[in-house]
């Protein structure tokens, strides 16, 4: 009989508009290789890209789901240059961003005629549908570079920041962080300066603008490891000087390896989110992940990485 009652008012919340159900999501979100995850919501769906070859042998594999619980595939977003163009090989770290109605799909390459990563340029593809297929624009940060994130700051003055690449010939310090203009979506201004060089190599730069202040996210540490993992750095100022905080953001756990190259979301309801790669324990491949990320009083805080399920709370109403 209470089971019935129960069933009787959960039956008639639904009917009514009010759903009281709860949804879970347990990491990995995919399972598969992808790492460097970025996800944006647009259109009813988040979307996911990640590094690497897409299952129709395209590059940039794109996924999108309408409840960050279950996941399709959509397609490669990108398709593979020549030998001697700048984006034959790596495919890494890829982001997008929404400018006049088209989508800028930012992400790092190399020819397939350099030396080992030393040919890697952060560049760019476009499309007017978020779901692609994109064209292929060409390099936008001219020396050896990876990881491309742009912000756009209270004055809509936009700004890319990425990692110096090994084999850089204009004097930049590999594994360090800097910054340049972007005159327009396509174009950097060519002035680069130096935003983070606190350790021996930092990579997957993203900024979080809360509450009067800036916070630089990145990952240290070496990425075929478990010594990979997120900090955080704080600047009322752009572009900096930042301090670095103390405490790591993600690290390794007993099932968890080496959780970092990261991207910040926020989902419908207003709230905060870190999207990562994560190894498995066996090193075997490098999973995506979410966590939700908390900011207060100058400090971020995320429950990550975690292993069991998660609760994702629906809307009160439909």
């Amino acid at each position: 009989m209470i089971w019935a009652f129960a069933f009787f008012l959960i039956s008639a919340g639904l009917f009514f508009g009010c759903d009281t159900r709860e949804k879970t999501y347990t990491n990995p979100l995919i399972n598969k290789y992808l790492a460097d995850p970025f996800i944006l919501y647009e259109s009813d769906y988040y979307y996911l890209f990640a590094t690497g070859r897409a299952e129709d042998e395209r590059f940039i594999p794109i996924y999108r789901s309408a409840d960050l619980v279950k996941w399709e595939f959509v397609r490669g977003a990108v398709s593979r240059g020549a030998q001697t163009d700048w984006n034959y090989k790596n495919f890494w770290a890829p982001e997008l961003r929404k400018f006049n109605e088209k989508y800028y799909l930012y992400y790092t390459a190399s020819p397939g005629t350099t030396e080992n990563n030393t040919g890697n340029r952060v560049g760019l593809a476009i499309s007017e549908n978020i779901e692609g297929p994109y064209d292929n624009f060409g390099v936008i940060v001219t020396h050896a570079s990876i990881d491309g994130h742009v912000f756009t700051g209270r004055n809509k003055d936009m700004f890319i920041f990425y990692t110096i690449e090994h084999g850089n010939h204009d004097g930049l310090q590999a594994g360090n962080i800097y910054a340049d203009k972007l005159l327009n979506p396509t174009k950097t201004e060519g002035k680069p300066v130096p935003i983070l060089t606190h350790h021996r190599w930092q990579e997957g730069p993203f900024i979080l603008y809360r509450d009067k202040t800036y916070y630089l996210t990145y990952s240290c540490g070496a990425w075929t490891n478990a010594t990979y993992h997120v900090r955080y750095a704080t600047s009322d100022s752009l572009l900096g000087p930042y301090k670095e905080h103390p405490d790591t953001l993600l690290k390794s756990n007993v099932m968890v390896k080496g959780p970092g190259h990261h991207a910040l979301f926020t989902d419908l309801k207003g709230k905060d989110w870190i999207v990562y790669h994560g190894w498995d324990t066996a090193f075997t491949a490098r999973y995506p992940r979410i966590d939700r990320l908390y900011v207060s009083d100058g400090i971020l805080r995320s429950d990550g990485p975690t292993t069991g399920p998660q609760l994702i709370k629906r809307k009160a109403m439909n």
